[in-house]
């Protein structure tokens, strides 16, 4: 449990301490084509841990990649409708378009030199909540096996020795849940010795996040689903949720 404990403040105090120190900076308020935004963070606050992550070794993430999913809270509406931008020289850059809840955050040395700030334009009774996500690449088919899953947490797991180095990785926390994002009117299984059993019946109109301990499954045993997953994800050994919200 110390090992567990330890090391969860040691990930975060490593890997996203940067990002939240940027995102609690001082607020400010900024007049953007007529209404008031709120500055949250900036460019290379977020640009951080995306370097972070690229500088780990090519072999500890092989198939995995980075991003920020963002949801308005409480209500979870899409992201785009907090208008978070980049407040760049040459005009406001959206990070969030459309349906769509995955950052587009756009990297570049000449935003990197500006460093311009990050808004938000909100009423303070809503909050954009971000998540960390390590996403692994899409499959050919909707299907993995034990084997693979523990491949991705294992190149996670080599990702937090290269933070830490030999020694503090001891007390590094392990990556040990997938989060499988089951599609809209999908079924996921997990077969085992050739018997099915039924894990998820997603018949709801949106995906449904499950969380996956691929150690609690029998060597060999399928993970399948009759749909493309919407996605596939390493769950963070700590708290993978950032706020970005308007103070009253």
């Amino acid at each position: 449990m110390r090992k567990a404990i330890t090391g969860a403040v040691l990930f975060a105090a490593l890997v996203c301490m940067p990002l939240s120190v940027t995102l609690a900076q001082t607020t400010e308020t900024v007049t953007v084509t007529g209404q008031h935004a709120m500055r949250v963070g900036s460019y290379k606050g977020i640009h951080w841990v995306y370097e972070r992550f690229d500088r780990l070794p090519e072999q500890a993430r092989k198939d995995l990649s980075l991003h920020f999913l963002g949801d308005i809270l409480p209500d979870h509406a899409v992201p785009s409708e907090a208008h978070v931008v980049l407040h760049a020289k040459s005009g406001d850059i959206p990070l969030f378009v459309g349906q769509d809840r995955g950052m587009h955050f756009p990297r570049s040395d000449a935003l990197l030199a500006e460093n311009p700030p990050v808004l938000l334009t909100l009423p303070s009774d809503r909050k954009v909540q971000l998540e960390l996500a390590i996403e692994v690449a899409p499959l050919p088919t909707p299907s993995f096996t034990k084997e693979q899953a523990q491949v991705w947490l294992g190149e996670i797991n080599a990702s937090i020795s290269d933070f830490f180095g030999v020694v503090l990785a001891f007390l590094a926390p392990d990556a040990h849940r997938l989060k499988v994002d089951v599609a809209p009117g999908a079924r996921f299984e997990a077969v085992e010795n050739g018997a099915a059993r039924l894990l998820v019946d997603n018949q709801g109109s949106v995906p449904y996040t499950f969380i996956l301990r691929p150690q609690d499954y029998q060597a060999g045993t399928v993970f399948r689903s009759d749909r493309p997953f919407s996605m596939i994800r390493v769950k963070v050994p700590t708290d993978e949720f950032f706020t970005l919200k308007r103070k009253n």
